[in-house]
């Protein structure tokens, strides 16, 4: 372990480097454009991220590794601060290393990454709970359920999204649904925008296998969905449905021009949407439901 820690930046600076060839300066304004700054982006896609990760993993002799160091130096990227350090991290969790590590002791690694704010914007959040934590749930059932659905009442805000975000792939499972109302009772009572969103989100999914429970739910909770969240959780509800909880909602009335104005931002030109989805093809809006091919 004393060799490895030493060789964690040299291969770290390896990897960084790679990536740094394979950038794009279209991909780059792509990406900084969508994400509005959360992160910072070299301009590399997932598919080359993935092929660097392979060839940077299987040169450098990590593939050899015991698991319980290759997870350290997966964890190791997330220390990094641009975007496709941690988006490899994950790759390299989910591909690698997800099925052979004691989950309790993986989920405790993880939660402290987003304590320590390794993980602190949608992008790298919604990608870590669809790769890495949804699978693990599915590999381990209910007692990695539980756990995870308890991040619910953390302070940091990407951690409680995770306790939603992360049931996203196992949503078709009845078991987990009564976890993820509980934590959704939580989430959409906060203020924030992205607590509110990953409610709407898991809700919108949900809704495909138990439509009643997310009517109840909405019923329920009426009062705390922002407009975005709610227009979220009943996209596949009947459209009767939709009007009587959107007219009811104390912010249904609200357009986005309105909340934009409120918000002290002008509503968005035609010009200005027209750029803010222009360029490369890329995965869909992770906010909503990610398709991270």
């Amino acid at each position: 372990m004393r060799a490895l820690a030493r060789g964690h930046p040299a291969l770290v600076r390896r990897l960084q480097d790679a990536l740094d060839r394979s950038s794009s300066a279209a991909t780059r304004m792509w990406w900084e454009r969508y994400l509005k700054g959360a992160i910072g982006f070299r301009g590399v896609g997932i598919p080359k991220i993935r092929a660097v990760l392979v060839d940077w993993r299987s040169n450098s002799g990590v593939g050899s590794w015991p698991l319980a160091d290759q997870f350290a130096l997966a964890l190791r990227l997330f220390e990094e601060p641009m975007a496709e350090d941690k988006l490899a991290g994950i790759l390299f969790l989910q591909e690698y290393l997800n099925d052979g590590l004691p989950w309790r002791e993986s989920l405790g690694q993880f939660g402290s990454l987003f304590e320590r704010g390794r993980i602190a914007d949608w992008n790298t959040c919604d990608w870590f709970c669809v790769r890495v934590l949804g699978p693990m749930i599915a590999a381990h059932g209910g007692a990695c359920a539980r756990a995870l659905s308890s991040w619910s009442r953390s302070p940091e805000l990407w951690k409680a999204r995770a306790s939603v975000v992360g049931f996203v792939p196992v949503i078709a499972e009845p078991a987990h649904h009564p976890l993820v109302l509980r934590s959704s009772a939580v989430l959409i009572r906060r203020e924030e925008r992205f607590a509110k969103t990953a409610v709407g989100w898991i809700l919108r999914e949900l809704s495909k296998y138990d439509p009643g429970k997310v009517t109840a739910f909405v019923d329920e909770h009426l009062r705390y969905f922002s407009t975005e969240s709610l227009r979220n959780a009943l996209k596949y509800s009947p459209e009767a449905t939709r009007r009587k909880f959107l007219k009811s909602s104390p912010r249904g009335s609200r357009t986005r021009r309105d909340e934009n104005v409120r918000a002290g931002s002008p509503p968005a030109t035609p010009e200005k949407r027209r750029l803010r989805w222009a360029g490369p093809a890329l995965p869909s809006r992770a906010m909503h439901y990610p398709h991270f091919d």
